[in-house]
């Protein structure tokens, strides 16, 4: 079972059939981890481009390959027909696993790219009583909800994956013809285990911006966040332990300066690029990229520390561990709604979610022509 445990997800389907033991030993823990591992340490990523399409304004992934002698070329698009009219917010990957987030209707999903298995995740569990302001000295009605910023990891503690949501509700007086908007910021987790949301007690502090996708690392997650009174914010990291379910705040690099001065957002400078690593609450500045002609915002890492960059054409760069910008041929000029133009990188992974396997209701792969750009 060793060297089966070292072959890619897709290979092992054709193994079921050999024999009930192998069948069975594929689905174990032990050998579900080796695989992971395995992918892991050989650095196979799987790269999912994701987009919103310019004709139908419908979210896709085109899947990029990683051969080294093909330029990150388009293998696939894969469609979303569960998230039709929406753009899903991505987040991970973890051990292989992607979630799926809409931040307007409460459509969630986790998503394994390599078994093709997907899990819808129940509706939300905050309740939305009517809201009494002392204030007004009156009820409010329900105006919005959203849930905007989120995370998806893993708690090693007890074995779970989870998913922390921000639900953001706005309530008005309804019989007021220009209400001013109240606001509550309730947060609700998520476990696989249970299949169930639950609420949380709020941190003081609240995301104040998206991320480029993958904000969790080793059992914790990250925001921005900010504190302060105008033209004098500072920058803060919200951080969430998946174990102890505790929220937490960390320091930015000092070099940065009230909000006013400077715009930080993930470490992007103007178009200078910065790459700062934080160990136990010390960062530490890794390189810099000087500013590039065109480039207005990064994308996400690839192998080898490869960072993936969009310049003022919609096009897709790509900046290698020698800081050398090399221009692929994916032509996202196309695209609609450029702030949905993020990568995310996943290894293979059999981990199971207790999910249905993909129906073109919910996911629809389209291999592209002749395994070229040209669709």
């Amino acid at each position: 079972m060793e060297t089966l445990s070292k072959l890619p997800v897709k290979s092992l389907p054709r193994f079921n059939c050999v024999c009930k033991y192998w069948c069975s030993s594929f689905q174990t823990p032990h050998f579900i981890s080796n695989n992971y591992h395995n992918n892991l340490e050989n650095d196979i990523l799987n790269l999912l481009l994701s987009r919103c399409d310019g004709n139908t304004f419908q979210p896709y992934f085109s899947q990029l390959s990683t051969e080294k002698d093909q330029n990150y070329i388009v293998k696939q698009n894969i469609h979303l027909p569960f998230f039709k009219d929406d753009i899903p917010s991505v987040y991970g990957a973890c051990h292989g696993l992607l979630c799926l987030l809409d931040s307007s209707t409460d459509k969630a999903a986790i998503w394994n790219p390599s078994t093709r298995e997907f899990k819808i995740l129940p509706p939300s569990s905050i309740q939305r009583p009517p809201y009494f302001s002392p204030f007004e000295e009156t009820y409010l009605t329900l105006d919005n909800v959203s849930f905007d910023n989120a995370a998806f990891g893993f708690d090693s503690k007890n074995d779970d994956y989870k998913v922390i949501r921000f639900v953001d509700l706005t309530f008005v007086n309804s019989e007021e013809e220009h209400p001013h908007p109240h606001f509550m910021d309730p947060v609700e987790l998520y476990s696989l285990r249970s299949n169930s949301w639950k609420e949380i007690p709020s941190p003081d502090f609240t995301p104040t911006c998206t991320t480029l996708g993958n904000n969790y690392v080793d059992g914790i997650c990250y925001w921005k966040t900010e504190t302060g009174a105008y033209l004098d914010f500072r920058g803060l990291i919200l951080s969430f332990d998946m174990g102890n379910e505790k929220f937490s705040i960390l320091p930015i690099p000092e070099f940065v300066g009230s909000f006013p001065e400077y715009y930080v957002d993930l470490l992007v400078i103007d178009t200078s690029f910065d790459l700062w690593v934080t160990s136990e609450g010390v960062w530490t500045k890794q390189f810099n990229i000087k500013s590039i002609s065109g480039v207005v915002y990064p994308l996400g890492f690839g192998k080898n520390g490869d960072l993936f960059l969009r310049d003022t054409n919609d096009e897709v760069l790509f900046d290698a561990s020698t800081l050398e910008i090399k221009k692929l041929e994916i032509n996202t000029y196309l695209d609609h709604f450029w702030f949905a133009i993020s990568l995310h990188a996943y290894l293979e992974s059999l981990v199971r979610i207790n999910g249905i396997q993909e129906v073109e209701k919910y996911v629809i792969r389209q291999p592209t022509r002749n395994a070229s750009n040209e669709y």
